[in-house]
């Protein structure tokens, strides 16, 4: 790997709308001298949306997909295909250097199912050799999360659990999750100075300890658990931190990565 600090980028929500990736490509770009990138993305609002054109109901369990075989015809066609090729063209755009992978192409990371009665799966094992060469080579990876078992049955796999493996395995400097939140959020009530209504607000940081508290107190509930106890997983690893906000236009890169927004995780 080439000394450049490496970080990891999984986006979903607003961010992955063009006009937030146009602008989030220029910063890229504008620092891409100073970082390497690997970009993960997701897409299952458009999967939905293309699944029911087909006549296709998408169900969940706790939260999580469960992938028909028809449906994955679906996952495949619009994650490893329209929105992979799409965030792609862009960066090419904007001088990057994507390539466009899915975790499928040259092993990038396989699978396992989570039953036989279904195409969701969860990562097993991540080829770093190969998202190592693509860096050291000046290439930034716009990973999908599609991916196979080594039996070769497809898989969708959740795209947070995708940036996470990817990651913990080289591992990177910094892991960035962007969505529509602004970070782990603190409702006003638990603070000390007696506010009893007002805006959340979000924590500025947190180490491992803070987080096993705030789990305790209330504050971090449902989905937000398991995504920062994944964060302390790949922090064990070796990944120095990971950053959970929005991209609310250009700058916000510079902010998320310099701690002035969103939550920063440390051990």
């Amino acid at each position: 790997m080439n000394n450049k600090p490496l970080v990891v980028i999984k986006i979903g929500g607003r961010a992955a709308e063009p006009a937030a990736l146009a602008s989030l490509a220029e910063e890229m770009s504008e620092i891409s001298s100073t970082y390497s990138f690997i970009f993960v993305h997701g897409g299952g609002a458009e999967v939905s949306r293309i699944s029911e054109i087909f006549g296709l109901k998408p169900t969940f369990k706790d939260g999580v997909r469960m992938t028909t075989p028809e449906e994955m015809d679906v996952v495949d066609m619009v994650l490893a295909g329209k929105m992979n090729k799409t965030i792609t063209r862009l960066f090419r755009e904007k001088g990057i250097n994507g390539l466009g992978l899915s975790g499928s192409d040259g092993g990038l990371f396989t699978g396992e199912a989570l039953s036989q009665a279904t195409h969701t799966g969860k990562v097993k094992r991540v080829n770093s050799d190969l998202l190592e060469l693509l860096c050291e080579n000046g290439y930034l990876p716009v990973i999908s999360s599609t991916s196979m078992e080594t039996g070769g049955k497809s898989l969708n796999i959740n795209a947070d659990e995708a940036a996470l493996a990817i990651a913990g395995s080289l591992p990177a400097k910094t892991l960035i999750f962007i969505s529509d939140i602004p970070g782990i959020l603190k409702p006003a009530e638990f603070y000390q100075s007696g506010l009893e209504k007002g805006e959340p607000v979000a924590l500025s940081s947190l180490d491992k300890a803070g987080i096993r508290r705030e789990i305790e107190a209330g504050v971090i509930t449902g989905g937000m658990i398991p995504k920062v106890e994944s964060a302390i997983t790949a922090l064990e690893k070796g990944v120095e931190e990971v950053i959970i906000g929005d991209y609310t236009g250009k700058g916000s890169l510079e902010a998320l990565m310099s701690g002035k927004k969103g939550t920063k995780i440390i051990l």
